[in-house]
């Protein structure tokens, strides 16, 4: 109308209108509020399809990498072709030894393409790995809603890789890879050693001022490595024995015990979502910072079931249990024949800390390898339920590739 009354001449190709009168200004301003009405009107009836489908699990928008569209009213299927590579990518990360930077590098080698058919880029990956449907969540406007298509990643896993993506604060280019790169602290002051090359080799120092203790050379270290889990290895007498026991147990208690223990944390996880609520309803918390508790519980709630899952596949945990023990039987052929992100690896899941004072090494075992190496030494022990959910819940890696 502000246009009009500039005195410029306005034409409706459907209907004619005469704007320079009242009653044709009037006609124009019923038109124009019915036009508004029918634009809000769709707009809510869009959104209310939009969200009714969320609700039963699908997924209206366009289909992450990985995942393929099969029309309207369809849920998403796993891409054969890029399904792998995307899993590929979640373990990579996982790994700790890749940045999002290297990781895109990485997959695009590998031959992970976008939706255009082009190579992966770094955008790619950062939404990818951050990105909830993968383990089944759809997360539209910070609402967290569970999904109906098959998942391609634990939730365990999807954790794991935020954790990660926390820690790294800022971007870190190293010109150097050392091997023991991030593993190392000293025992006197708790520092990261840092790995530097001097006259052909390798040295990890501890840079604090006044704290010279923390010093070792990388070829003694591996050395001091390998005499350390040597030590820790079960005998063949000892490794029978352990088989033995762990199979007599989950044949008997194993299973109950372990579903008991994580259905009470599942009704725990459930108690915890109902106070939430209460919460919200009384006014002491906000709306968004219950969204935000709300999406860390369903993470949790579902991997709990997850890690029930697994742990009622009995033939699953047994065969888990079996190479565990093979690989506590011989813990230092990882590092002898494996690669160096299997001898990283090999590293973790075995040692809890590694430190060094005045040259010598001290490994802290992780709590698996204390608790077979107990079960080895004292005929009256008898496994731990604590033991199984952590190989349940996929948070032991076994190593048992290169052996």
């Amino acid at each position: 109308m502000r246009i009009a009354k500039l005195g410029v001449k306005i034409y409706v190709a459907a209907e004619s209108v005469d704007f320079d009168s009242v009653s044709g200004r009037f006609i124009a301003d019923i038109n124009m509020a019915l036009a508004a009405h029918y634009s809000r009107n769709l707009s809510a009836e869009v959104k209310k399809g939009i969200y009714g489908r969320l609700n039963q699990g699908f997924c209206p928008f366009r289909a992450p990498i990985g995942y393929v569209d099969n029309g309207r009213g369809k849920l998403k299927t796993l891409d054969p072709i890029k399904a792998p590579l995307v899993k590929a990518a979640f373990d990579l990360y996982c790994s700790g030894e890749y940045s999002i930077t290297s990781l895109t590098e990485e997959m695009a080698r590998r031959g992970l393409t976008g939706w255009s058919g082009r190579p992966v880029v770094r955008r790619n990956i950062e939404t990818m790995i951050g990105n909830p449907f993968y383990v089944g969540k759809l997360l539209v406007c910070g609402k967290l809603y569970d999904g109906a298509h098959q998942t391609l990643i634990t939730a365990v896993q999807f954790r794991q890789v935020k954790q990660i993506k926390a820690a790294r604060t800022q971007k870190k280019n190293s010109k150097h890879e050392r091997k023991y790169r991030g593993l190392l602290t000293c025992a006197d002051c708790g520092k990261t050693l840092t790995g530097e090359t001097q006259k052909t080799h390798t040295y990890y120092r501890c840079h604090t001022s006044k704290c010279s203790n923390g010093t070792i050379r990388e070829d003694r270290l591996d050395a001091q490595i390998i005499d350390r889990l040597r030590r820790l290895e079960l005998t063949k007498a000892q490794l029978v024995e352990v088989r033995a026991r762990l199979r007599n147990w989950l044949t008997d208690t194993a299973g109950s015990e372990l579903d008991r223990s994580i259905r009470l944390r599942i009704a725990d996880a459930n108690a915890r979502q109902d106070r939430l609520t209460d919460l919200l309803v009384d006014g002491a918390i906000t709306r968004p910072d219950f969204e935000r508790r709300k999406q860390s519980a369903a993470f949790e709630q579902q991997r709990l079931q997850e890690e029930l899952k697994r742990a009622e596949d009995q033939q699953k945990t047994e065969a888990d249990l079996d190479d565990l023990v093979t690989l506590a039987a011989n813990l230092q052929a990882p590092l002898v024949c494996g690669t160096p992100q299997e001898q990283r690896l090999h590293l973790k899941n075995c040692a809890a800390a590694l430190c060094i004072k005045s040259g010598q090494l001290q490994l802290n075992p992780n709590p698996w390898l204390k608790e077979l190496k107990r079960m080895s030494t004292n005929e009256d022990a008898t496994p731990r339920p604590e033991l199984i959910g952590k190989l349940a819940s996929g948070q032991i890696n076994v190593a048992i590739r290169a052996i």
